[in-house]
């Protein structure tokens, strides 16, 4: 596996408009998709009961077919925040990742919608869903997270 590019928390905070702009859509995907899904699981409940229309009905149909593109708009959202170093953690919340090193070892630093920068971290052993504030990182300042070579794009 290739090691990824490391980011300076100054490089990831530079990419924050775009990210926000990508993540907005994938948080508004995931809350209507969560919607759609209750709903086509309401559908099929009271079919099971010989309640409402078939799961087989023209509505049906044309929401299953929507979650399916739904589905794959995700995965090019997700490409396009890939393509510049960032990972999705959690599509709900927005949560997203970029590595970084400390000490010469892979951290993430990770941001959500509501925050105005790059303010957390975790090892690259925690869950993902852990976040460390940047002023923990053992000791150093968070000016000292990636490489010198930070590759801008």
């Amino acid at each position: 596996m290739t090691q990824p590019t490391m980011f300076s928390v100054d490089s990831a905070n530079r990419r924050i408009p775009y990210v926000q702009s990508v993540v907005r859509d994938i948080t508004t995907l995931a809350q209507d998709l969560e919607q759609r899904q209750e709903r086509l699981d309401e559908i099929r409940h009271l079919h099971e009961q010989g309640v409402g229309d078939s799961p087989h009905s023209e509505e049906f149909e044309q929401m299953v077919q929507s979650v399916e593109q739904d589905f794959a708009r995700f995965d090019e959202l997700e490409t396009e925040l890939e393509l510049v170093g960032v990972n999705v953690v959690d599509r709900s919340s927005g949560l997203v990742e970029m590595p970084s090193e400390i000490d010469e070892g892979l951290v993430w630093l990770n941001w959500q919608p509501d925050e105005t920068e790059f303010m957390f971290w975790r090892s690259d052993e925690d869950d993902s869903m852990i976040r460390r504030p940047l002023l923990e990182s053992v000791g150093k300042s968070h000016d000292s997270f990636g490489s010198e070579a930070d590759i801008e794009n």
